[in-house]
């Protein structure tokens, strides 16, 4: 079964995709795999990473999935647990049998987006609830961030 988890920055995808990995579940953060995704220009030509979110808006940079890059991707594992997020990702849905959206309440993500730990400063809570309202506008089903890894896994592997 392939599953895709998105979600907005600061809801704990990476902190997700990381423990059920080490509990030996095929899980990803779409983040560290190498490929998938590069920033565009509006114009969708490839352009080097932006230095900060300025930038982002200013030059209307969007940071997208490869699509032939992703089914390839898929097609290598039967089971695979994909957490991520990208400006394209709706577009992605139909490579999935399964979706979902990791919710987080906003006062956790701002904590969590301004802490001293995150190395991406380009990430605001306004994405997260356009975010948010898109998939609840599609009928993803949510899951809540504050479950555990494993409470997860329970609920996505139904």
């Amino acid at each position: 079964m392939k599953v895709l988890i998105f979600g907005p920055a600061g809801v704990g995808k990476t902190y997700v995709s990381s423990a059920l990995k080490t509990l030996g579940i095929n899980a990803f953060d779409a983040d560290e795999i190498e490929g998938l995704s590069s920033w565009y220009d509006r114009d969708g030509k490839k352009v080097a990473t932006p230095k900060n979110a300025e930038e982002v808006f200013a030059k209307h940079y969007s940071f997208l999935w490869s699509r032939t890059f992703l089914k390839a991707f898929l097609a290598q594992y039967p089971d695979v647990y994909l957490f991520g997020g990208s400006g394209n990702v709706t577009a992605m849905f139909d490579l999935f049998e399964k979706v979902y959206f990791l919710k987080v309440e906003a006062n956790l993500q701002k904590e969590r987006l301004t802490h001293s730990s995150r190395k991406n400063a380009m990430n605001e809570v306004r994405w997260g609830q356009w975010l948010e309202t898109d998939a609840r506008n599609r009928g993803v089903p949510f899951i809540d961030a504050s479950l555990t890894p494993e409470q997860i896994f329970t609920l996505i592997n139904k």
